[in-house]
């Protein structure tokens, strides 16, 4: 049985040459992938859908993507995504209409400039911009009156059932709530999706597949990629994930180094990925993390009565108070809360309180001949203007908010007649 490299080899050769116009590697993809797609009918105002009692034309559609395109929205279907996010208005607008739902005129003047801030201009300016590209002042009125719409129909339905607790708050103004940023290193290998070439393609592909080294990748990348990587391998340097395109990132998130994700169809190739390694971060700066901590100070260092006191602490201490209760027989200096900044504190302390989650408790020191018990309460950070907890609970009720707002939509998408021309 021939090597895969061996056989890639002799599959390959039918395919050198013309497909070097194809030549392309995940970023040029990427660049495909949210380009606008053209070949709107002929007729602008012909129907294109039915949504319910609506009827979305594609002069409508050719509206939407344009307003997409400025709004820089990265699509892979720029088209699709302009049909998608139509369809959905028009379920939110039929369902605002049947509850009696109603935008008053200053209303719609104030969304718009709203809108219009976001981009730092008036409302007039903002839509004389808009003119200018192509997108009429109604298609862009009616978008921003949906969305008012839309607004009071879930304020009215979700508002009352939800309820931030302080604890929530307490959460999200902790360092453990910084999202991370997460980079992988990936190999390439495309290949032409030309119908001339589907039946090489098709025997080709399985054995990319079945590939379980990054040297063997590396070899096929080099031999049969069209991509402009296969001199180097088909090594890409380290890619922010959200930069991928969906169908890649979904997969990518859950693979570990040296699995293989694919194929991939873009327009004109398919992709096949090679996952050489993840690096995963907090963004956090560390001159302005602060920890709330508590130490607890117990007379006679590693003894056994201390070893069974801090088995007993560990099973029944499940927050930073539930420790005073194991200083009730000590001095008062025994039990201390500190709250600072962790490049103002003792070395020592601050190399334990690193290893820590909140809620943890360590007890790897001694001074003095005590047993030194540390609980770490939080870790937050330290901001010039710090939010106020009502402007955090205020962020987290809109972010739960928008999230059964999600939910609700598109049960009602689902349910909606929904017919294509």
């Amino acid at each position: 049985m021939m090597r895969p490299s061996q056989s890639l080899h002799a599959l390959i050769r039918p395919l050198i040459g013309p497909v070097r116009r194809a030549c392309l590697g995940i970023a040029a993809a990427l660049a495909v992938l949210a380009a606008p797609v053209p070949g709107v009918a002929q007729n602008m105002f012909a129907p294109a859908l039915h949504v319910n009692d609506r009827v979305i034309t594609n002069f409508d559609i050719a509206q939407r993507m344009r307003l997409l395109e400025v709004l820089n929205v990265g699509a892979e279907d720029l088209r699709e995504e302009a049909i998608k996010r139509l369809t959905e208005e028009a379920v939110q607008a039929f369902h605002a209409r049947r509850a009696g739902v109603r935008v008053a005129r200053d209303e719609l003047a104030e969304g718009v400039a709203e809108f219009a801030a976001r981009a730092d201009m008036q409302a007039d300016e903002f839509i004389a911009e808009l003119s200018r590209a192509g997108i009429e002042e109604a298609a862009f009125r009616e978008f921003i009156e949906v969305g008012l719409m839309w607004r009071q129909m879930v304020r009215a339905r979700f508002v009352p059932r939800v309820n931030i607790t302080s604890a929530e708050v307490d959460r999200a103004l902790s360092v453990s709530a910084i999202r991370g940023t997460q980079r992988v290193l990936l190999s390439e290998i495309f290949l032409p999706s030309d119908p001339e070439f589907a039946e090489a393609v098709g025997e080709i592909i399985p054995q990319i597949l079945a590939i379980t080294s990054f040297e063997e990748f590396a070899s096929a990348a080099r031999q049969v990629s069209i991509a402009g990587s296969r001199e180097q391998g088909g090594r890409l340097e380290w890619l922010d994930i959200d930069a991928l395109p969906a169908q890649v990132r979904a997969q990518v998130r859950d693979a570990s180094p040296g699995a293989i994700i694919g194929p991939v169809e873009v327009p004109g190739a398919f992709g096949i990925f090679q996952l050489r390694a993840t690096d995963s971060r907090r963004d956090i700066p560390a001159d302005r993390v602060r920890v709330d901590y508590k130490t607890l100070l117990l007379p006679g260092g590693r003894s056994e009565a201390n070893a069974a006191r801090l088995a007993e602490i560990r099973a029944r201490v499940d927050r930073c108070n539930d420790l005073n209760a194991f200083a009730r027989d000590l001095s008062e200096e025994a039990l201390r809360r500190d709250e600072a900044l962790v490049r103002t504190l003792p070395q020592d302390v601050a190399l334990e309180l690193a290893r820590m989650d909140e809620k943890q408790i360590s007890a790897n020191m001694v001074q003095g001949g005590n047993l030194v018990v540390l609980m770490l309460c939080s870790r937050t950070l330290e901001f010039d203007e710090p939010p106020t907890r009502d402007q955090v609970r205020n962020r987290l009720r809109d972010q739960r908010l928008n999230q059964l707002a999600d939910n609700w939509l598109a049960e009602l998408v689902a349910e909606a007649e929904i017919r294509r021309r």
